[in-house]
Order: C-alpha cells, then sequence, then structure tokens
C-alpha cells in the first residue's frame, strides 16, 4: 500500500497543497498537531506505525523528514522501523527515497541524519530567540498576557488545540503532569491549569446534573 502522511501545526494551516497529489495514493493519512508531539502518540502517527509493523505499508510519502518526528532521535525511530520492514520512504520536496533500484540509497541515509540534526537545532534556536526577546521586551517595560482586569473563560481555555490535546492526554489516565509537559511540549503550569479547570468543569456538570 503506498500511504502519504501529511501533518500541519497550527489551525491557520492546513494540509491542502500537500494533498494536490492525494490520487497517487491508496491512502492519506493527515492531521492537524504540533510537530513537538512524537510521532507515536500522534493518532494519525500511530495507526501508521501499526500498519507498518503489521506490513501493510510498501511505500510511504512525506514532504519532508520534519513531518516525521518531534527530533532526531523520534524521526529515525520512525525511519529504522520503516529500514527494518521493507517500506520505501519517499521525501518529496528533496526527491529522494530511501531504495533505489533495490538497494537501500546511501544518500537517503546520509541526509536523513543530517537534515534531522538540524531540524532539532533550528527549533531550539528558535526557542532560545523567542526567550532572549521576551527577556529584553520585559527589561523595556513591556508587559506580555492578558490586560490587566480581562479575563478568559475556562471553557475557551480548554477549548484551544494545544489544550484538547493536554486534556487527551490526561483523561487517558496513563500519564503523568511531567510526562504530558514531555510529550506535548506545554509548560508544567499550563498541564496543571487543564488539569484543574477539567475537574472544575466536570464537577460542576455533575452538581447541575
Amino acid at each position: 500500500m503506498r500511504v502519504k502522511y501529511i501533518r500541519w501545526s497550527t489551525l491557520q494551516q492546513t494540509g491542502a497543497r500537500q494533498l494536490l497529489d492525494s490520487a497517487n495514493y491508496d491512502l492519506v493519512l493527515q492531521e492537524q498537531i504540533s510537530g513537538s508531539i512524537a510521532f507515536a502518540k500522534r493518532p494519525k502517527g500511530a495507526e501508521l506505525i501499526k500498519m507498518i509493523t503489521t506490513g501493510k505499508v510498501t511505500e510511504l510519502f512525506v514532504e519532508e523528514f520534519s513531518r516525521i518526528g518531534r527530533n532526531s532521535y523520534d524521526t529515525l525511530t520512525i525511519l529504522n522501523l520503516c529500514e527494518q520492514k521493507g517500506v520505501i520512504v519517499h521525501i518529496q520536496n528533496m526527491q529522494l527515497s530511501s531504495i533505489v533500484n533495490g538497494k537501500p540509497n546511501p544518500v537517503f541515509k546520509m541526509f536523513s541524519h543530517i537534515v534531522s540534526v538540524i531540524a532539532e537545532q533550528e527549533k531550539e534556536l528558535i526557542r532560545e530567540r523567542t526567550e532572549n526577546g521576551k527577556i529584553a521586551a520585559r527589561n523595556r517595560g513591556i508587559i506580555f498576557g492578558r490586560k490587566p482586569g480581562s479575563n478568559e473563560r475556562k471553557v475557551d481555555f480548554l477549548n484551544k488545540p494545544a489544550n484538547q490535546n493536554i486534556l487527551k492526554l490526561l483523561n487517558t489516565g496513563e500519564f503523568t503532569v511531567r510526562k504530558v509537559v514531555e510529550i506535548t511540549g506545554a509548560s508544567s503550569a499550563t498541564v496543571i491549569k487543564v488539569k484543574k479547570i477539567a475537574i472544575e468543569m466536570k464537577q460542576l456538570s455533575v452538581r447541575v446534573a
């Protein structure tokens, strides 16, 4: 089975461009989810891993290496699984395939390591620059966050896509707050707030009922 995996990060983005050639595949798996979440923890990512493990996938197509994993280790883990199961991986923006003429492509393996590491370093650099920018702004007297006196409705807070993902993980009962922080990349304060509000709203609904 020829499968294409599509991931985009924000509500402002869409997978439309990546779907232009969807007729070329037997199945297209697409999801809007942060790249900071491990591939195995993504709904469609987990579905794809299961299909690869059971031998249902012969070829996997992705637009770029960064669509696969949240870091170099995650990306290479998925690529190694594909290699073990004989799945040919195609990185479309580089026109690069893991197997060429029936043989492993050494160029693919080299680029997979290099690009994965570079992508991870870029994320860290962006995070560092963002934090440094906030520090500099605070030093100039700029205040981040909501204006004094403003208040966000609890339901609106929980309905944010990132917080919905946090809530789903918490509701499984399988993950601690620390583990959810690690999976989602959110702050511990945010995860704790999501948990607290969810409990409050659940208790409220019980009282109303």
